[in-house]
């Protein structure tokens, strides 16, 4: 992983009426095989999060400085450690504001490759766990808890300085931290440009409508085919390219989905930014009650089940064998 700084500072905050407590670090963290794998984690972590936004900073600098301080350490005005200190101090203040407790370490590294560099910020907890040491005897140890990465954040810094993108800022963050998360906005200065779940609802009526246009044996195939590979991009934390998708479902005609797209489309698109809820309601429908739970595959409506809007019924031609085999020993 090409990372070019990696710092740490941990920030803790007990009691709502006393300020937080910070202990910065003063050097950059050795890269060594565990500082890399910690960072590969917590970017794995991120890529998957469903929560995420896209967007850019906040014009408004007075309120909202990382932008001005970007700038200055892009143009190496200001070193990395420094950066790192302005924002975990700016962060401190708007904490200090509020009555959250908080505990944990603000993590900044910049990584560059081919395509770009990125700046993260991430917040890490710990957590107390138990191991059986040396001696044979159990203790205490503490540990990075990856399970709840809590905010990130990721800004593309070659899209932001070239202004190549008006989505060049992208956060996540973890169920029911509400607060939390404004308080990371506020933070960040994060304003939002894209609407994933309604692109991508969009997106999805696009592709319904291309498949009536399909023989029905090819149509179930095409679906499936395009939502595994925006799975796949939403995984890898990359946006789905609409050239390339139609390259992937169709080597011969390779330009034949794009230009469907474009002709559907009231404002020209290049690319989607998927969102994996949407995605996942297209391929399946799924509802439950206290008494009742049913899921099933989109493509057996109209096959082995049928829906009666009118009588708001669902007819089952074709019950899965073990479910067959519970209803006829209860009958007999």
């Amino acid at each position: 992983m090409p990372v070019s700084d990696f710092i740490a500072h941990h920030v803790e905050r007990v009691h709502a009426d006393k300020p937080a407590v910070v202990n910065y670090r003063q050097e950059a963290i050795v890269l060594d095989d565990h500082a890399s794998q910690l960072l590969n984690e917590i970017k794995q972590v991120f890529s998957t999060k469903t929560a995420k936004r896209y967007g850019q900073f906040n014009p408004d600098l007075g309120d909202h400085p990382v932008a001005a301080w970007l700038k200055d350490y892009s143009a190496e005005k200001m070193p990395f450690a420094s950066l790192s200190q302005r924002l975990t101090e700016h962060f401190v203040v708007l904490l200090d504001q509020t009555e959250l407790p908080f505990q944990g370490y603000l993590l900044f590294w910049q990584e560059d490759n081919a395509e770009a560099e990125w700046l993260y910020a991430a917040h890490l907890q710990q957590q107390v766990g138990l191991v059986i040491n040396s001696h044979l005897e159990i203790s205490q140890t503490q540990y990075a808890d990856l399970s709840h990465v809590g905010f990130c954040g990721r800004v593309n810094l070659s899209h932001w300085r070239d202004g190549l993108s008006d989505k060049y800022l992208t956060i996540s963050k973890n169920r029911g931290d509400r607060i939390l998360q404004e308080l990371f906005n506020q933070w960040i200065g994060f304003t939002d440009t894209v609407n994933s779940s309604a692109d991508t609802s969009e997106f999805l009526n696009i592709v319904e409508a291309y498949a009536e246009n399909l023989p029905e044996e090819d149509s179930k195939d095409y679906r499936d085919k395009v939502v595994d590979y925006c799975i796949e991009q939403d995984k890898q934390g990359e946006p789905v390219v609409y050239k390339e998708l139609s390259y992937y479902l169709d080597e011969n005609e390779p330009e034949r989905f794009q230009q469907f797209i474009q002709e559907q489309q009231p404002q020209k698109k290049d690319e989607l930014i998927p969102d994996k809820t949407q995605l996942r309601k297209y391929i399946r429908f799924s509802g439950r009650s206290k008494e009742i739970s049913i899921q099933f595959a989109a493509s057996l409506l109209g096959e082995h089940i049928e829906f009666d809007a009118q009588k708001e019924q669902l007819v089952i031609k074709q019950l899965p064998k073990s479910l067959l085999s519970q209803l006829k020993k209860h009958r007999s």
